[in-house]
């Protein structure tokens, strides 16, 4: 198993990515997706942000994907297996 020291933040971009995609493919806004998953307007915009350091647990992302009925590993697509 990886021993993870450093946090990766390519991941956190890679994901964010991947909710921005999905949250505009099931017709959602931001606003909407907050409330659905039961955070804040702001924390899904810093989420979705293009600048700006990423902080969200893996909880934040399963209410996340509930939200937007997805799967949680959709929101994972593009991260190699080693890295997950």
């Amino acid at each position: 198993m990886k021993k993870i020291n450093k946090r990766d933040d390519g991941i956190y971009e890679i994901i964010a990515a991947n909710i921005k995609e999905y949250r505009k493919q099931a017709n959602m806004t931001q606003a909407e997706l907050a409330e659905k998953s039961n955070y804040s307007h702001e924390f899904i915009r810093r989420i979705e942000a293009t600048k700006g350091k990423k902080y969200f647990s893996l909880d934040a992302l399963v209410k996340i994907a509930r939200a937007m009925h997805v799967r949680v590993e959709i929101l994972l697509k593009g991260i190699s297996d080693e890295e997950k």
